[in-house]
């Protein structure tokens, strides 16, 4: 077992903080059925959590750094963000004390070599909690001091978060672009590049050691939604969807984690519901079929869950035939796309072949899978989006590189024969990552309805 998982479980078997209570829910699935232990589902206390994210940020700048700087042959990297206005790369750079760079924030990474490795530098007042060396500047002397450094380095090549395609690499504002450029003098200015792929490359690359607490992280967020598709939640009759989707962001709340987007839950019903009844009206009724669009923030990671459950009528144990043949057919849509995405292929490589596979096994699919990780649409391949089902332009031709994470979402449409033919899509999304040799799920995959009562 591996260091950070060890160091979890001592944590967990020392204090409890935050339990989750556990409850008598179905199983989601057969990767993660099995009944969890309190322990697996206490989330960490800021200062414990504090402790994690500052050894994994002082790895990742010793180990993956100096990879991705000659891969991509910078030998500098200056990042500037401002109060309130951090680029993109800042957060995953940052101490857990930190909410927000400091006034004006220059972070400058230089490659002396193998033998001496990458330096990382702040230029202006502040070290973040030791994480990179102090070029001692007054607020208004941080240009002059860059110049400085950078004359005393004398890099060849020096890259610059702009970009035109990659959002999460376009951090570098127009005002500060001219900052720079003016405070560099022409010699250096004439060494300005973009450094997107270093950006996107630092951020989609993950750690085992992020790879074991990310497991631990799923577990809570499935456990959230596991407690919201339940009684513990909703009454049938009385419940509303949106009554459902305020209690998973009020849960997350109380449990002292972030989230990124609101939740969303969706009811299909046979013969449909009107839109013309507001969301806050649509009461929850049994022979439902629900839908969950959930995402959670915890250790910095960013999870995207979509599952499903029914709601039983009187005298029913299971979901219809019909609704199991529409999740199941999602499965294989998910074994499909997660096959065809393989290192070295792009993006819309695999959303093609996926697609052409699916529809030739007779299923109706879409697919829209997009990278995760330090942010919830993250840094790296997508395979396709809900608007680009032929392709996506400039990004979906990036390859997928191992020991990064993938949200895999999808939907299959499927009539289903209990309601009449009705067309119904059946939604999934999980978190998985790509390793050298396989795919695998972060905390296994919905198989089976979750079943309320």
């Amino acid at each position: 077992m591996r260091k950070t998982a060890l160091l979890i479980l001592s944590i967990v078997l020392i204090t409890v903080v935050y339990d989750v209570a556990l409850g008598d829910v179905h199983p989601r699935g057969s990767s993660g059925s099995e009944a969890l232990q309190p322990a697996e589902l206490r989330v960490l206390t800021h200062r414990e959590q504090a402790a994690l994210v500052k050894g994994w940020i002082e790895k990742r700048f010793a180990t993956v750094l100096p990879q991705l700087m000659r891969r991509e042959g910078l030998d500098m990297w200056i990042v500037v963000s401002r109060e309130y206005n951090d680029d993109p790369v800042f957060r995953s750079m940052a101490p857990l004390t930190t909410y927000s760079s400091r006034r004006r924030t220059i972070l400058v990474f230089h490659d002396r070599g193998r033998e001496r490795g990458v330096d990382r530098l702040s230029v202006g007042r502040f070290d973040y909690d030791g994480l990179f060396t102090l070029v001692r500047t007054a607020n208004d002397g941080q240009w002059d001091g860059l110049r400085k450094l950078v004359e005393e380095r004398k890099p060849q090549a020096i890259g610059i978060n702009t970009s035109n395609a990659w959002n999460h690499a376009d951090g570098l504002t127009a005002s500060e672009k001219d900052n720079l450029v003016k405070a560099l003098g022409p010699t250096y200015a004439a060494r300005l590049q973009s450094a997107e792929m270093l950006a996107v490359g630092w951020l989609e690359v993950k750690l085992p050691e992020e790879l074991d607490a990310y497991r631990h992280v799923m577990k809570i967020a499935h456990r959230v939604i596991a407690d919201a598709f339940s009684n513990q939640v909703i009454v049938p009759g009385v419940t509303t969807s949106e009554d459902v989707a305020w209690w998973m962001r009020q849960r997350v709340a109380d449990l002292g984690l972030g989230q990124w987007f609101h939740p969303t839950v969706t009811i299909w019903r046979k013969g449909g519901i009107s839109d013309a009844v507001p969301l806050d009206r649509r009461v929850i009724q049994r022979g439902d079929m629900l839908h969950c669009d959930f995402g959670l923030v915890y250790l910095g990671f960013s999870t995207d869950t979509q599952h499903n459950a029914y709601v039983l009528r009187p005298g029913e144990v299971d979901a219809p035939p019909g609704l199991k043949e529409g999740l199941k057919a999602a499965n294989r849509l998910q074994d499909i796309t997660r096959a065809q995405a393989k290192i070295g292929g792009t993006g819309n490589q695999a959303l093609l072949a996926a697609l052409l596979q699916a529809r030739q096994e007779g299923l109706q699919p879409s697919i829209y899978c997009h990278p995760i990780g330090y942010h919830g649409h993250a840094a790296g391949p997508p395979i396709g989006m809900t608007d680009y089902q032929e392709g996506v332009p400039v990004r979906g031709d990036y390859v997928f590189r191992p020991s990064t994470w993938h949200s895999i979402e999808l939907n299959v449409t499927h009539n289903v024969k209990e309601w009449d033919n009705q067309p119904v899509r059946f939604a999934l999304e999980e978190d998985a990552v790509l390793l050298e040799s396989a795919w695998d799920w972060i905390d296994g995959r919905q198989t089976e309805f979750y079943l309320i009562k």
